[in-house]
């Protein structure tokens, strides 16, 4: 475009030195088409290299940095959930007979003695509320003993929680009776009877992996991270 714009304008200047009016008129029209083909070339050029065209790269990285979420997994518990006992024949088969419960060592005891009747069994140490949640959050079972005030120690399943009514409930795996109880009063008894602890009861076993993957769905690390695994 530029050796377009100098041929023309020495043509005209050639034009002008010859002197005759003719070649004067040649050169008025070569200035005037001169004067339009540059006006048009500045106005119709490629934009500005800065404005426009951002290199590729550059819009990947803009698009990584501005996507929101990118990057972070965002986890949190529902706001109930619950589990159905009576399409679990593998709880059921836990409490044919009601479980003995020792002074010392309930979950570990039942555990032990129900090798004949369940053959999947995890007990877990070291959790919180959140975590039991996040197992029924998952449908999975949670087995722990309880002793409420003026009553026998029991082993009993949780079935449901609500965050709204701020209950739990518990529920007979024979009888499919449950009792409601709130988190207050639940965890007290269950961190005093249980040790933060409780057993999972699933149709296969379980893997370390298996549970940690569950608990990130819906726990950050920290909550969790502390956590004993044993399984059959």
């Amino acid at each position: 475009m530029k050796h377009c714009l100098t041929f023309l304008r020495n043509s005209v200047r050639q034009t002008l030195l010859s002197g005759s009016s003719d070649s004067i008129l040649c050169a008025s029209v070569g200035y005037l088409v001169f004067g339009l083909f540059a006006v048009s070339v500045i106005s119709c050029g490629p934009p500005p290299q800065g404005q426009y065209h951002v290199p590729e790269t550059a819009l990947a990285a803009a698009e990584r940095t501005t996507r929101p979420g990118s990057g972070q997994q965002q986890v949190s518990l529902p706001t109930s959930a619950n589990i159905q006992l009576q399409r679990m024949p593998y709880v059921r088969n836990a409490f044919k007979e009601p479980p003995r419960v020792p002074r010392r060592g309930g979950l570990d005891n039942f555990y032990a003695t129900t090798r004949g009747t369940v053959q999947n069994m995890t007990i877990i140490s070291n959790i919180s509320m959140d975590v039991l949640k996040a197992f029924l959050a998952k449908g999975w079972a949670s087995v722990v003993v309880l002793q409420m005030q003026g009553r026998n120690p029991e082993i009993v399943v949780l079935s449901d929680y609500n965050d709204s009514l701020n209950e739990i409930s518990l529920q007979n795996p024979t009888s499919l009776t449950k009792r409601r109880l709130s988190y207050k009063d639940f965890e007290t008894a269950w961190r005093e009877s249980s040790q933060n602890k409780c057993i999972l009861i699933t149709p296969q076993k379980l893997s370390d992996i298996d549970i940690e993957n569950v608990l990130g769905r819906y726990l950050r690390p920290e909550v969790y991270k502390d956590i004993s695994i044993r399984s059959r």
